[in-house]
């Protein structure tokens, strides 16, 4: 009797808890722009810094259940607040979503390396300055995370941002960027090609219709002086997995030199060690317990 106390006590002590999730504050630099318009017709876009969208960064996968969870709340906290969404498709070392991109999701390693080495989605970053891991929320709901995370001041200073696309082929087209700042701040300038919607009826995870899928990014120049900085660069980009719906959207990411010390890695958890502690504790009372009634 006492021996099957012992082991429903040890049982209900190894049921893993649901904890809420915890919001990281990162150190790579704030992530802003946004001004975007289709690929294949000729634009000019411009804003005051004040008024960019929030940015979002949605790391996802076809397969991956509670990353719809995810997805769906982004979306709600976009509808009520100015918030560009973009999806990040797992590639490396990814056998069944057809959607990602080796250097988009390398570089969103880079931004999010305290999440090494596993790289599990979901992950949501917020102007690249917050990160929320998994589908739990850290308060009441995860729109209520994502819409306090999204409309925190980015500090970005006195100024505006301007692009203007030109297409000049198939899969090709001339950019030209300008930004007007107060501040000295580094800045990597890029164009991130998004796929507004593609269809994939194999995914695992039900959703069929995916949107907002960065199928690129590229490099078109950097800010290194406060005042007005401006490029131009001819690119040419990667087709869409399928239509003719890819957007371009200019993109300002600073840029901070960090070293080794800054990069946590968290351990991949393991699920063993955790199970085993208690079972042997179980069995050691056990023997001991046998011992004593013979």
């Amino acid at each position: 009797m006492v021996a099957a106390g012992l082991l429903a006590v040890l049982m209900v002590s190894i049921v893993p808890v649901t904890h809420a999730a915890e919001i990281k504050d990162l150190e790579t630099g704030i992530l802003f722009g946004g001004l975007h318009g289709m690929a294949n017709e000729t634009i000019v876009v411009n804003s005051s810094l004040d008024d960019l969208p929030a940015i979002a960064e949605d790391y996802t996968a076809t397969w991956c259940g509670n990353c719809v969870e995810v997805g769906n709340a982004l979306e709600t906290v976009a509808e009520n607040l100015s918030m560009e969404i973009y999806a990040v498709h797992r590639n490396i070392y990814e056998t069944q979503d057809p959607l990602g991109n080796e250097n988009v999701d390398t570089r969103f390693r880079d931004r999010y390396d305290i999440y090494a080495p596993e790289y599990k989605p979901p992950v949501a970053g917020i102007n690249g300055k917050y990160a929320l891991r998994g589908s739990n929320p850290s308060g009441e709901s995860l729109e209520s995370d994502y819409a306090e995370l999204a409309s925190q001041p980015l500090n970005l200073g006195e100024g505006s941002v301007s692009m203007a696309w030109t297409p000049t082929g198939e899969r090709s087209g001339t950019v030209v960027w300008t930004i007007d700042q107060s501040t000295s701040a580094v800045y990597n300038v890029t164009v991130w090609m998004v796929e507004k919607e593609a269809y994939f009826p194999d995914g695992t995870n039900n959703q069929i219709y995916y949107h907002h899928i960065v199928r690129e990014i590229i490099d078109v120049g950097t800010v290194t002086d406060a005042g007005v900085s401006s490029g131009s660069e001819q690119i040419t980009y990667a087709e869409a997995f399928d239509d003719d719906d890819l957007e371009v959207h200019i993109m300002f990411h600073e840029y901070i030199e960090r070293t080794t010390e800054d990069v946590t890695p968290e351990p991949v958890e393991e699920n063993t060690p955790f199970l085993s502690m208690p079972l042997t504790v179980l069995a050691l009372i056990v023997v001991a317990l046998r011992r004593k009634d013979q």
